[in-house]
Order: C-alpha cells, then sequence, then structure tokens
C-alpha cells in the first residue's frame, strides 16, 4: 500500500464546476490550476478529479469516448500535465476517475465491435447472437447497430459494458466464461489506460462501479480475482506508490482483493446514510437529527473491522457528485457536528467542493445524464459578484446557486463553517492520533444519546441528548462545536446538547 494515504484528506473537484478560466460558462482544467492556492489554504492534500476525458456527456462524463485524451471542454492534455506538476508542487497528489466497466456508445473500438463483420473488437464487449430472445432480466439494446444482436449496458443504455466475462453461464452460446481467451482485449484495455495515466504522473485512481466488471458474478468472486491481477500487473510491478480508491461501499470484498481505500456511499443499508441523510421516507430519521443509534454503531464497527483485517482504509464523505448536498439535510449545528466526525473517525475523508461553504442542492433540469444530480453539481460559489465569481460569461453552462453561502464571505468571518472545516483539518494534520488506525467506541446508545470514542490519548464527544454531559479527564480541548457558553474550568465541563468536543485527555 501507498504510504502517503494514511495522511490523505480529499478533496474532490467536478470540472465542469469549479472554476471558469477562459469565459466560456464552462469549468476547466486551467479554471482548478488557478484555484490551487484556495485548495491549498484547506489545508487537504490530495484531489479526487472527476472525469476530464473525451466524452459525449450522457453520463457527466463517466460515458467516454476515448480513455486518453481530455475534452476540449476542459482544455488540453498539456493543461492537464500542467495541472499535475503545479499541484504536486504543492505536495498535492491527484487521483482521478478510472470507467472501468463499460465506455461510451460513441466509442469508436465500440463502433468497430458493432459492425456485421468480425474483426478485433467484436468481443471486447458484451454481445448476444439473437435480436429475438433478449434474456428478461438483462439490460440489453438491440436494434441500433449492425451486428445481429444485442449489447448489454452497464448502467445508463449509453454505456456498452466491456466484456471481462462470465461466472455464472446461463446462454452458453454467447456468454464468454471468465477466464477465456476472449476476454483478454477488455482487461489488456484497461492495463493500458492506467499505465497510459500513470506514465503522466497521477497517483491513483477512484475506480467507478468498481464492482461492475464480472457478469453473473453474484458473488463477486471472480470481478475480486480480476482486481488483484490489476493490482499485481500494474501497479506492485511498476507503481508501488500509486492508489485504489473503489466505488463498492463493502470493504470485506473491496480490500481484500487490492483496494487500498473503500468509499462509504449514500446507501441506505450502511452507517453513513443512517448518520446523515436517513429521512422517513428510507429508514427514518437521521442519528444527526434524532434517529436511533443501533444500526449506526454496528455497521460502522463493522466497516471499520473489515478495513483493519484487510490493511485498508474506508473513505468517508461528506457528498460527492452523486449525492445531495449535506447541507440540504443538516441544520448548521448537526452539519458541524458531522464534519468534527468526518475529520475524527479513522479512515480517509473525501471533502466535496461546495460543501465547506455549504452549498446546497438545486432542483434543476437534467444536465449531461445528471437528473436529480444536476442540482447537487452547480458552479463553486467564489463570491457574491456575478455568476458568483465562478465565470466572467453570462451564459453558464449550469446556473449558480441564489443561497447566501459564498468563499469570499466565509474567509472574512472567524466562526464561519469554512474556517470550522480548516481548523478541522488542520487538527487532524498536527495529531498522528487522527492518521492512525486506533479507535475505541466507548459510547453510542440510544438510551444516553451520546457518542464518544477515543483516537489515542484524543476523545470526541457527541452529545445529541436534551442535557449537559459531564466531560471527564480534560487535559486540553482542541475543538468545540455549539458550546461556546460552556464552563471554562476544565475539571468542571459540561458539553451542552447538540453539541461536540474534541479534547486531550490528561
Amino acid at each position: 500500500m501507498a504510504k502517503w494515504l494514511k495522511d490523505a484528506i480529499f478533496y474532490e473537484i467536478y470540472p465542469t464546476s469549479f472554476y471558469d478560466s477562459n469565459g466560456d460558462g464552462i469549468g476547466d482544467l486551467k479554471g482548478i490550476q488557478q484555484k490551487l492556492d484556495y485548495v491549498e489554504s484547506l489545508g487537504v492534500n490530495a484531489i479526487w478529479l472527476n472525469p476530464f476525458f473525451k466524452s459525449p456527456f450522457k453520463d457527466g462524463g463517466y460515458d467516454v469516448s476515448d480513455f486518453k485524451d481530455v475534452d476540449p471542454r476542459f482544455g488540453t492534455m498539456k493543461d492537464f500535465e500542467d495541472l499535475l506538476e503545479d499541484a504536486h508542487k504543492r505536495n498535492i497528489r491527484i487521483i482521478i476517475d478510472l470507467v472501468a466497466g463499460h465506455a461510451s456508445e460513441e466509442n469508436k473500438y465500440f463502433i468497430e465491435s458493432g459492425k456485421a463483420e468480425r474483426n478485433e473488437y467484436s468481443d471486447l464487449f458484451i454481445w448476444n447472437n439473437n435480436v429475438w430472445e433478449l434474456p428478461p432480466y438483462y439490460r440489453m439494446i438491440a436494434g441500433r447497430y449492425d451486428r445481429f444482436g444485442c449489447y448489454m449496458v452497464n448502467f445508463f443504455f449509453t454505456q456498452p459494458a466491456f466484456n471481462y466475462g462470465w461466472n455464472k453461464i446461463e446462454y452458453p452460446e454467447w456468454q464468454i466464461p471468465f477466464g477465456d481467451k476472449r476476454t483478454e482485449p477488455a482487461k489488456n484495455f484497461l492495463k493500458s489506460v492506467m499505465r497510459f495515466w500513470l506514465q503522466k504522473g497521477v497517483d491513483g485512481f477512484r475506480v467507478d462501479m468498481a464492482d461492475s466488471l464480472v457478469k453473473g458474478d453474484d458473488d463477486k468472486t471472480k470481478t475480486m480475482e480480476l482486481w488483484r491481477e490489476f493490482k499485481r500487473d500494474v501497479f506492485e510491478k511498476d507503481y508501488p506508490e500509486a492508489v485504489l480508491v473503489s466505488e463498492w461501499s463493502n470493504p470485506k470484498r473491496s480490500l481484500a482483493c487490492g483496494f487500498d481505500a473503500d468509499f462509504v456511499l449514500d446507501h441506505w443499508d450502511n452507517c453513513f446514510h443512517r448518520l446523515v441523510r436517513s429521512t422517513e421516507s428510507t429508514r427514518g430519521k437521521a442519528v444527526l437529527n434524532g434517529g436511533d443509534f443501533s444500526f449506526f454503531k454496528k455497521d460502522l464497527l463493522e466497516r471499520i473491522d473489515d478495513a483493519n483485517q484487510n490493511n485498508g482504509y474506508l473513505a468517508f464523505i461528506s457528498g460527492n457528485h452523486d449525492t445531495p448536498r449535506i447541507a440540504s439535510f443538516l441544520d448548521k449545528k448537526p452539519l458541524r457536528i458531522f464534519y468534527m466526525m468526518l475529520y475524527t473517525l479513522p479512515g480517509t475523508p473525501f471533502l466535496y467542493y461546495g460543501d465547506e461553504i455549504g452549498m446546497v442542492h438545486r432542483d434543476l433540469p437534467s444536465k449531461d445524464g445528471g437528473y436529480q444530480r444536476t442540482g447537487d453539481r452547480t458552479p463553486m460559489q467564489w463570491s457574491d459578484e456575478p455568476q458568483r465569481g465562478f465565470s466572467t460569461s453570462k451564459e453558464l453552462y449550469l446556473p449558480v446557486g441564489d443561497d447566501e453561502a459564498s468563499v469570499a464571505s466565509q474567509e472574512q468571518n472567524p466562526k464561519s463553517l469554512l474556517n470550522y472545516i480548516r481548523r478541522l483539518i488542520a487538527i487532524r494534520n498536527n495529531n498522528e492520533e487522527l492518521r492512525s488506525r486506533d479507535f475505541q467506541l466507548e459510547i453510542c446508545d440510544d438510551a444516553s444519546k451520546i457518542i464518544a470514542y477515543r483516537r489515542g490519548t484524543i476523545r470526541v464527544v457527541i452529545n445529541l441528548s436534551s442535557v449537559d454531559y459531564k466531560l471527564q479527564d480534560v487535559k486540553e480541548i482542541l475543538a468545540i462545536n455549539g458550546c461556546e457558553h460552556c464552563c471554562l474550568d476544565l475539571d468542571q465541563m459540561a458539553l451542552k446538547p447538540n453539541s461536540s468536543v474534541i479534547y486531550r485527555l490528561k
């Protein structure tokens, strides 16, 4: 595993919406480079850069037409290389998205695979051999290409699935078994994509839909075997300091097959959703909005144990390009409690651009295949000037928000959310214990409505009850939230309701 990941704090950037350097209304790579001073000022030391590859943008760039080139809307390959070089000079690492399971329908290799005559690309994607016999539970599309058959999609119908083979075979006339030599083109292609960008100097990949590769693989054993091969042949051999972060949300599987970190996503069945975004229409109130603790506690401890058992990390997120903005779910006090947890729980924290100033979800028409997600991908609000300082253009690709949040206004306020998050990041950076695997959950129950855990000599307490909570053995307060009028006597300190604290033990 890359040693640097232990100390990493990530910032996710959606290129379309971060900063427009040339006044065309769309964010670009030069714009990101021009804002590296700001990124550095947050205290983060790594960036997750969402897709900037050539694409028809029918799924926000996750439908890739050319895996080894930059889309003109974002600039040139030289622009990317300059961004990477400048970030590295600042000791900021960059990982990029790896779309491993599918391509765009406009990818030239897929177009070749759809031709009636067999060619070297015919087996690169999954096709059946009969347009009249569609398996009822496979997502397959017919009638759009000359080839007599249907192609399988990985997500949207514009995203044909690469052919890594099948574990369970139900239709032997067209399903190619995992390990068959006809699946070599897909494996070799993905290896070539990884090597291309690693040679450019990227520091690793966040892998989109990492568990979607091998089909008919319910228990994911063959998909895990495939990722072990990729890790061995590409990373361990030539790029041991590069990292793999999985969009899997199953650390028991993902970390066991070579991923270095696994996202804890906003899925109904995990602790992150139950902590923050759960509502009566999903699984009941979120913990930070007065919900129960039991599921959160159980799932959190299981995930931490899985990460430790496999020598990997959990990747907790404030949100991402697929997730509703967190400030739309939590009021000011619970929002700050969440950030205290984000930067003190074990693992690798990810901050989505704009979350640090409290940007919120907007109800917008779909753009780039974003559907409801479009409202969480709006331009970064840099100032209170026209177009919120994002662009000089009056015609923006995505509209700016009309809420109060902006970087400029919060920079001037020492009590702002932005400066609060900066302080939390600094605390994490300055305390090795918060970057270690040491974690002891002391209290987390519905009876007390208290969450308390230790990281070495550092203790974190969250008081979600309606009464004060007496703190024990306080040596030094590192950060406190929602309790500005607490007793200043460390031996008598009591944490007020809806407050949280980080302190060092005696």
